[in-house]
């Protein structure tokens, strides 16, 4: 769709369902900066990276050994962070294909990179406080507190309810002891931490002191969903109390005066994800009704539901916004993917002001001087316009430049950004063979003593070849892809 013949009254909030991908069981998604690529995680430890204009997979590599919860991109677009079930994070560069893995004592329930640094992470744990991350030579890990005035020298499994009672009053705390963080994020510029306990306490950290600046109670129930709007001022909270609740955030903390509340007035459904619009103007929540896949849109200025979009009859698990296009991405159980659009038509009167629509067919008439002799001025005015646009015809023109998107803010540029993957760097990451699938979990913990493991897919499988590059007449082929009995993935070509 050329964006010039767009009209500008077009609604900026998807009405249909465009295509629909079945590429792998996926569990996760998420935009780099630029909506170019798209990331998902999959319910068998695989990631995949699509190229969002044509949606064909460009990676595909084994991360984890059981499903994978979340999937973030660095700032610059080079690395994927993703967290999973067994216990760990992997950092992988898209690029290089090497991979660091981060080991914790729990599963992973979500983690984020962080929007300014991209070797900076946080990481919500089960069962256990956050921790934000350093990835470099030496991986260094900062726990995170949970409650605003924690207390490190009580043990909370042998004191009873009155004990706990008679210590919150003391310390003029009423924040649980037992108290455990689920969700937790950056905001815009990574300033701050939020972080959701399920308790329903919204904490506010400053990332530098790892100290609570504030802890407003927004439910009793647990929090599952945190999201931050495009321009870092406003935030949406989904809570298991089937709500989704929207505050200002401003550089003091949470603005709750300012509370508004959005909620499926008929059945009282949960809210399985929630996110803003590509320009904030709208909020979008996924409603966790079984057997159906719903989408409610509402105008963030008259908290009124402007949209309803219905899908197939599974539920949705997740959903994203494209960060500058009105395009929204949605996962249902089955791990199929779901692209929904605005009713685009072309109009051609906002590229050419003379055009002019017709609806049916219409008898041409000839003016009276239109195939007439042209007189000899009229003929060497034609002559020198002739000349001047070979002149222009000459000029080279560069198609190797890559131009940056619309909608592209200054502070945002990354020298070293990656935007799109073009076709000579991409190469067989599909066969890559990573360390996880060479040896069993079991193996590898008593093995390594570290809980950092680097894996370099251009060290490990040289010697088999598994890193070719696709040359000569086999580029032209197509490739089936198969497992052999070890467990490794190769591709058998036919002309």
């Amino acid at each position: 769709m050329n964006l010039e013949l767009r009209s500008p009254f077009e609604s900026d909030y998807p009405a249909k369902l465009e295509a629909t991908v079945r590429d792998g069981p996926v569990r996760c998604i998420s935009f780099n900066k630029r909506g170019t690529m798209l990331a998902g995680g999959c319910s068998d430890g695989y990631c995949i990276i699509w190229d969002f204009q044509s949606m064909s997979i460009i990676r595909k590599m084994r991360c984890h050994v059981s499903s994978v919860t979340s999937v973030s991109w660095s700032r610059n677009g080079r690395c994927i962070l993703s967290s999973g079930e067994d216990h760990k994070c992997v950092y992988w560069d898209i690029t290089k294909g090497t991979q660091k893995w981060i080991r914790f004592d729990g599963p992973v329930l979500m983690s984020q990179m962080h929007p300014r640094n991209n070797f900076i992470f946080v990481a919500s744990i089960y069962q256990d406080s956050p921790v934000i991350v350093e990835i470099g030579d030496t991986i260094r890990r900062f726990p995170l507190p949970t409650n605003a005035e924690p207390l490190s020298d009580v043990n909370n499994s042998s004191i009873t309810l009155l004990e706990e009672t008679y210590l919150l009053l003391m310390l003029g705390n009423n924040t649980p002891l037992y108290s455990k963080t689920v969700v937790c994020r950056y905001d815009k510029r990574g300033n701050r931490i939020l972080t959701g306990t399920n308790k329903g306490y919204l904490n506010v950290i400053d990332p530098n002191t790892r100290r609570i600046l504030d802890n407003p109670k927004l439910s009793h129930l647990s929090i599952r969903n945190i999201s931050v709007s495009r321009n870092g001022k406003a935030v949406a909270v989904n809570i298991s109390d089937k709500t989704i609740r929207l505050y200002g955030l401003d550089d003091e903390g949470m603005d709750i005066k300012s509370e508004l509340q959005f909620a499926e007035t008929v059945n009282k459904d949960n809210w399985n994800q929630c996110c803003f619009s590509q320009n904030g103007d709208y909020l979008i929540g996924g409603s966790g009704k079984l057997a159906a896949h719903e989408i409610f849109i509402w105008d963030r200025r008259t908290t009124r539901l402007v949209q309803v979009l219905q899908g197939p009859n599974e539920t949705c698990i997740d959903l994203a916004q494209h960060p500058i296009q009105p395009i929204i991405i949605s996962v249902d159980v089955e791990g199929t993917m779901y692209t929904w659009t605005t009713r685009h038509k072309e109009d051609w009167v906002c590229w050419d002001p003379a055009f002019k629509e017709i609806d049916d067919n219409i008898v041409y008439e000839e003016r009276e001087d239109e195939f007439d002799i042209m007189s000899e001025e009229e003929t060497e005015y034609s002559r020198n316009n002739q000349v001047k646009q070979e002149d222009n015809d000459d000029e080279e023109i560069d198609v190797v430049t890559v131009d940056r998107p619309a909608r592209s803010d200054s502070s945002d540029i990354e020298d070293d950004e990656l935007i799109y993957l073009v076709d000579s760097e991409v190469e067989s990451y599909i066969s890559t063979k990573t360390l996880e699938t060479q040896q069993p979990e079991s193996s590898t913990r008593s093995g390594h003593s570290a809980n950092n493991i680097v894996v370099s897919s251009s060290t490990t499988n040289t010697s088999i070849g598994l890193k070719s590059k696709v040359k000569g007449k086999n580029k032209a082929r197509i490739g089936k892809e198969y497992e052999d009995v070890n467990g490794w993935k190769k591709k058998s070509y036919h002309n």
